[in-house]
């Protein structure tokens, strides 16, 4: 599933992420309470290669989750 995540760390600037979450694949439990990962991602809004690897996007900082829809 394609996602864009709006995001903020520090409480005053927002960031913009676009990436994978494929909830099929075996994720850490651990950490499913405390944040999801972020897979072939990018910047929201900016063209370029996807980044290959994952990042952690922890759901205190998470403002808004939205599902966007499939281009494949």
């Amino acid at each position: 599933m394609r996602v864009r995540v709006i995001l903020t760390i520090d409480g005053v600037k927002e960031t913009v992420l676009e990436g994978d979450i494929d909830y099929r694949k075996g994720q850490d439990t651990r950490l499913k309470d405390i944040g999801i990962w972020l897979e072939n991602w990018n910047y929201g809004g900016q063209a370029g290669p996807k980044h290959k690897g994952r990042v952690f996007v922890p759901w205190t900082s998470a403002l808004y989750i939205i599902e966007l829809k499939n281009e494949y």
